[in-house]
């Protein structure tokens, strides 16, 4: 009689065991099969967080290294000026190459006068000078103001990357000079040195601040007098040969948790590391993606448990039923059975009732996974504490224009209430593979001791 026969025979025979069996199968494949397709989606739910939270890399001067800056004394105070290496476009097209950046934002610095209209008057420490720092940036839309919402805009379009001589104003200068799209306002640089023209600049977006109002802040530094230009206003209104970065660039990426590895990449460059340095900042995306984050750990645990539980289950209680088979494995080696395939006997019998257990686990796992799912995650949710991102503080938050210092926003950053679990067909077929592994190596286990018995001593010990 073959193997595979005498194997299908005892399942049919003993049916009360068959059935036990079958039940602890359905039960283990069902929680590791639930627990591999909330990983899955989980991880999936984190995905499509990380891409719409996002993360950036920036590029910027290295402040530390002084051999790159020169200090002058000059007629309003001391003259800083950068003397190294200057982030260039051929630069940022190098690290645009590297596959996981999708975008990039740069920024330019200066100071100018108004020339035709009035910025938002703050408190002055001497003779009133109607001057205020702006930014440029290649693509505003990305700029840090607007990204943490400090910045929203309510008329108009963003700044775009081919746009020349074009500014937004605050819908404070707005209304305060009369000012509309189309409009177009003249500024000067206010530095000392150099003979600087009157540049004009075309109104095509208004934004709203959003913060508070400081009554302690000067005309500069107020953010409603925030006048955000294009690359090209300001290399005319600076007057210089190229375009600089001054306060370096933002590159964002596709995806925060391989901001590690980009960054590597990166600094895998050839380019003046004695000028420059890089920055990480996924702080957002770790701030509301904790849930998930603390799910997928707990996940992992649960299913390692279940493994260990299921393997020491099974074990159990095969070794049990294989003693009670005493006689039967002593009759198979007196008339030449191999341990091997009486062994493999063994593990056909619980591979047929198996076969039958996965298949039914992929029901039984739809049934209970986004409920396990849901409970799992609102109790994760609950302890996990409120999404807070600390911010940089070397006390020049009042002298920034890039945006480094503004909160994030969180009250709109996109959250999951809750993470819907699917269960595909493919993570059957994990089930089978890592199953038949399971209960080979449980039928091994709990064989050993009668397997190594000689057949005359497991024959006398028969009661």
């Amino acid at each position: 009689m073959s193997t595979l026969k005498r194997a299908f025979l005892y399942t049919m025979r003993k049916k009360t065991k068959t059935l036990i069996l079958f039940l602890v199968l359905v039960t283990i494949s069902t929680f590791i099969l639930t627990g591999l397709s909330i990983y899955k989606a989980a991880d999936d739910s984190a995905l499509s967080l990380r891409q719409s939270v996002g993360g950036s890399i920036r590029l910027e001067l290295d402040k530390s290294n002084n051999k790159n800056w020169r200090y002058q004394q000059a007629a309003g105070g001391m003259l800083v000026e950068y003397v190294g290496t200057p982030i260039t476009d051929r630069d940022i097209q190098k690290i645009m190459s590297i596959d996981g950046v999708k975008a990039y934002n740069g920024i330019g610095d200066g100071d100018v006068y108004a020339k035709d209209f009035d910025f938002i008057s703050g408190i002055s420490f001497g003779a009133e000078i109607d001057d205020s720092r702006l930014p440029s940036v290649t693509n505003s839309e990305y700029f840090n103001f607007f990204t943490r919402k400090a910045f929203q805009l309510v008329e108009g379009r963003h700044i775009k990357k081919d746009d020349d001589h074009v500014v937004l104003i605050s819908s404070a200068i707005a209304e305060k000079n009369n000012l509309k799209l189309g409009d177009t306002i003249t500024v000067q640089c206010c530095f000392d040195n150099g003979d600087y023209p009157d540049v004009k600049l075309k109104v095509v977006g208004i934004y709203e601040y959003k913060g508070d109002t400081n009554p302690y802040h000067t005309t500069s530094t107020d953010k409603r007098n925030r006048l955000i230009i294009d690359h090209k206003a300001m290399q005319e209104i600076m007057q210089r040969d190229v375009i600089q970065y001054d306060n370096g660039v933002d590159f964002y990426v596709d995806d925060p948790r391989e901001m590690e590895k980009i960054a590597s990449q990166i600094k895998a460059l050839d380019l003046d590391w004695d000028s420059f340095t890089l920055t990480m900042d996924n702080s957002a995306y770790e701030a509301v993606a904790s849930p998930l984050t603390a799910m997928q750990n707990l996940i992992v645990w649960l299913i390692v448990g279940c493994v260990a539980v299921s393997v020491g289950i099974l074990v159990l209680i095969l070794s049990m039923w294989i003693k009670q088979r005493r006689h039967e494995t002593g009759i198979l080696l007196s008339v030449g059975i191999s341990k091997s395939r009486i062994l493999l006997q063994y593990t056909v019998e619980v591979l047929m009732i198996a076969i039958v257990a996965f298949g039914l686990s992929f029901f039984t796992s739809n049934l209970i996974s986004q409920g396990v799912s849901d409970l799992i995650f609102h109790q994760v949710s609950e302890s996990q504490p409120l999404p807070e991102i600390e911010l940089p503080d070397d006390g020049t938050e009042y002298l920034d224009i890039t945006g480094q210092y503004i909160p994030y926003d969180t009250s709109n950053v996109e959250t999951l209430e809750s993470v819907q679990v699917t269960v595909s067909p493919d993570y059957l077929l994990y089930i089978y593979i890592f199953g038949t592994l399971l209960i080979a190596f449980s039928v091994s286990a709990a064989s050993i001791s009668v397997i190594q018995m000689k057949p005359k001593k497991i024959l006398s010990q028969m009661s």
